[in-house]
């Protein structure tokens, strides 16, 4: 089945009625469960009223209240409307008739504006008015009739021959009554009826069984559930904490179902049966990276206000997503601190890394990757002028001599012996200190804090060190120990996001946060930024795609909810399990998204040329066997 299979039948010349289902057919909400609706009410009810009740569950009763006596027989219509909902909130929960009617307005006006237009379903519905078939709407609901018609006019569907609502005619389509309606009211027989929606039951086998042709639309949901792209979340959260739970917060159903709407607005779109993210970047953006951006941003936020912040330095350049979600979100909360982005990699504070020479010995590099050669370009800040740093030779050691732990240790004390300037060195700090101090981008403060990946403290530390001064240092996740050390000899003060080690390799993060330009490397005169020579070729090609995905979520959702956003709070880890599931156990389809993306890290590494997809699979084949996925 696919949408031009669909719009064949419509030319069918015995259909002579096309009917659509409305909610989840032709519009669609952002919204987890129905009922997170009214949680965005309890701000209008608290206000009015002291019960630590949540309206939602006031809402939800009074409406069960009513369907137990649909089933028992005191009411004898199939169906309710919002009105009555209202009357059992005034006569059962001791709410005044004037905050009811305030709250019932409130709770039209959110259907009205959060409803958006299923894509694909209204694609349907202007096919179907191309033909000579009669088009109506048929919808079980407790809204009237004139709050569906504004619903249905804000996304541009007002051109249709019959309006049948349960709320109205008190019949449902479970029931087949409303069908029946349908039949005497447009004067056809039930064959002559091509009936299209969401619910298998209700808008398919009900139908069916009545004599209709009927089409089985599954919702965006449906769709997005039946994929699995929450297979990876749940296994991940399998031994440690309970997703389903998790779902139950307002904020993740919310950033679920709009991943739901976001790809599956067309059900029968193409999708890999071994994918899980249909090796889409732009969909892990959307469903993963945008909620885990949202999430640290969240937490961002909440230490900013608390630490009394005067501004929020993003480090570049694993703070360039973060700083635009923070700026994003400031748009909407002007009186948070400001944000600046300055220019800070280990590259460039490498000089301030180093305090004595003694710190020479255990510089930030994997020594397997270094050889002479290597190393001393990296030190050229604090090597006398008196070293050709492009020599054959250096006090014994041949410059492309790999090292190892006995002839590393040599060399460097060769170096200090022989080569270490620090008149040059100290120079080098001072000029880090007075860049990040005065250049006009952003300057740190005391009162700022500094927003970086981590892990171990070593910028932080190099920050504190040339500047003199200590702001407080944000966090994605910090090390085992090496923080703790530095925190210590530094007096600085390191907070994370992850209070804990995530397993999957911290570049697979950074790469999906970092600008994608080249790395600073160090600082000139006049405060200018020497960079490096820039990423390889079609080195953004997955991460640009991923930060659009993201970006277009975020925005989503703050345009969305920035004003409730009391009432769809979420705990950040739990937003942040999509993405981190999908590090952890991207499958093989999907990880060749990362296929010719490869990355640099000349300091630690000793290499331009690190190749994304096999960091992944190295990092998996190093699992417990218990932990490896089949």
């Amino acid at each position: 089945m696919n949408l031009r299979s669909i719009v064949e039948e419509f030319s069918n010349p015995e259909i002579k009625v096309i009917s659509f289902d409305i909610f989840d057919t032709l519009v669609c909400r952002p919204l987890g469960r129905p009922s997170d609706l009214f949680e965005l009410l309890d701000r209008d009810f608290s206000r009015n009223n002291e019960s630590v009740v949540s309206f939602r569950v006031i809402r939800t009763e009074a409406e069960a209240v009513l369907r137990r006596k649909i089933i028992s027989g005191a009411i004898s219509r199939e169906d309710i409307t919002l009105d009555e909902i209202y009357e059992v909130i005034v006569d059962n929960f001791g709410i005044s008739p004037e905050l009811a009617m305030t709250l019932k307005n409130k709770e039209n006006e959110l259907e009205i504006s959060l409803c958006r237009p299923r894509v694909s379903g209204k694609y349907l519905y202007e096919m179907a008015k191309q033909t000579s078939a009669k088009v109506i709407l048929t919808s079980d609901m407790y809204l009237t009739e004139d709050v569906i018609i504004k619903i249905l006019d804000n996304v541009g569907i007002n051109d249709y021959d019959l309006l049948t609502v349960s709320s109205k005619c008190g019949k449902r389509k479970i029931s087949g009554n409303i069908y029946k309606d349908v039949f005497a009211c447009m004067n056809v027989q039930p064959d002559e009826i091509l009936h299209i929606g969401d619910n298998f039951e209700s808008d398919y086998k009900i139908p069916s069984d009545m004599g209709m042709k009927a089409i089985h639309f599954p919702s965006s949901r449906e769709v997005f559930e039946s994929h699995g792209c929450a297979h990876q979340v749940e296994k991940i959260c399998s031994d440690l904490t309970n997703w389903q739970a998790a779902c139950d917060s307002v904020g993740i159903g919310i950033m679920r179902q709009m991943a739901a709407n976001y790809y599956f607005d067309d059900p029968y779109r193409d999708f890999a049966s071994e994918s899980d993210y249909n090796n889409d970047p732009e969909f892990v953006g959307y469903a993963a990276l945008g909620p885990e951006l949202l999430a640290l941003n969240q937490w961002i936020v909440e230490n900013a206000l608390r630490d009394k912040a005067s501004k929020v330095i993003f480090l570049a350049r694993d703070g360039y997503m973060p700083k635009k979600v923070y700026d994003l979100y400031r748009s909407f909360h002007p009186e948070l601190p400001p944000s600046e982005y300055l220019h800070v990699s280990r590259r460039s504070v490498l000089p301030a890394m180093i305090r004595t020479a003694t710190d020479l010995y255990q510089l930030p590099v994997d020594i397997t990757y270094q050889t002479p050669g290597k190393l001393l370009r990296l030190l050229s800040f604090c090597v006398s002028e008196d070293v050709d740093i492009e020599a054959k030779y250096f006090w014994g050691y041949d410059a492309d001599t790999d090292f190892n732990k006995e002839t590393y240790q040599g060399f460097i004390s060769a170096f200090i012996k022989n080569g270490y300037d620090k008149a040059r060195h100290d120079a080098a700090v001072s000029r880090i200190g007075d860049y990040l101090k005065n250049n006009p981008e952003a300057q740190v403060t005391s009162d700022a804090v500094l927003f970086d990946m981590g892990y171990s403290g070593r910028i932080a530390a190099a920050i504190a060190y040339a500047t003199g001064l200590n702001p407080v240092s944000y966090y994605f996740h910090a090390d085992s120990r090496e923080h703790f050390k530095f925190e210590r000899k530094s007096d600085i003060k390191i907070r994370s996001f992850f209070d804990f080690n995530p397993y999957m390799e911290s570049s697979l993060r950074e790469y999906s946060f970092l600008e994608v330009a080249a790395s600073c490397v160090g600082y000139g005169s006049k405060y200018e930024v020497l960079y490096d020579i820039g990423p390889a070729e079609g080195y953004g090609d997955t991460a640009l795609k991923m930060q659009s995905g993201a970006m277009k979520m975020v925005q989503e959702y703050y345009e969305t909810f920035a004003q409730y956003e009391a009432e769809t709070s979420f705990r950040s880890h739990d937003a942040a399990m999509p993405f981190e599931a999908f590090i952890r156990y991207c499958g093989e389809y999907d990880r060749s998204m990362y296929g010719q993306v490869l990355i640099d890290d000349e300091l630690w590494g000793g290499r331009r040329d690190i190749n994304i997809r096999r960091l992944m699979e190295a990092r998996l084949s190093k699992l417990p066997e218990y932990a490896k996925e089949k």
